[in-house]
């Protein structure tokens, strides 16, 4: 399995790392902000994506919800579990319209990430 995990702090960068390595994702990739992501899945060879992505809402220079809407775009096949401390009912509702597939609010155990991830994965399959 595949991440990018985008996120301006890098300590919850590492902490989602550490998460996603707790369960077997081998190959992690981060992002500070939201041009960052839409370039490293720019640069993934033909055929490769991303399993899931998490993305934090509020970063500088492109934010999460600006950034979503071009990576769903751009890797529509992607689970993206959105990991922010802004859960307000607007925030949310951009990121439903925008196709995310999990939420999970900042600050989050183990547990409730996971939970938001496994839903993630989960959605769509039969």
């Amino acid at each position: 399995m595949r991440a990018l995990v985008v996120d301006d702090s890098k300590v919850s960068r590492e902490l989602i790392i550490s998460h996603l390595r707790e369960i077997g994702v081998d190959t992690i990739d981060e992002a500070g902000d939201g041009f960052e992501a839409i370039g490293k899945i720019k640069k993934l060879p033909p055929g490769i994506k991303y399993d899931v992505i998490t993305l934090d809402v509020v970063m500088p220079k492109k934010a999460g919800l600006e950034a979503l809407k071009d990576i769903k775009l751009l890797a529509p096949d992607s689970k993206v579990v959105i990991c922010s401390s802004n859960n307000d009912v607007q925030t949310v509702r951009v990121a439903i319209g925008f196709g995310v597939d999990g939420f999970v609010v900042k600050p989050f155990t183990k547990q409730k990430f996971l939970e938001a991830l496994w839903r993630s994965l989960t959605v769509g399959k039969k």
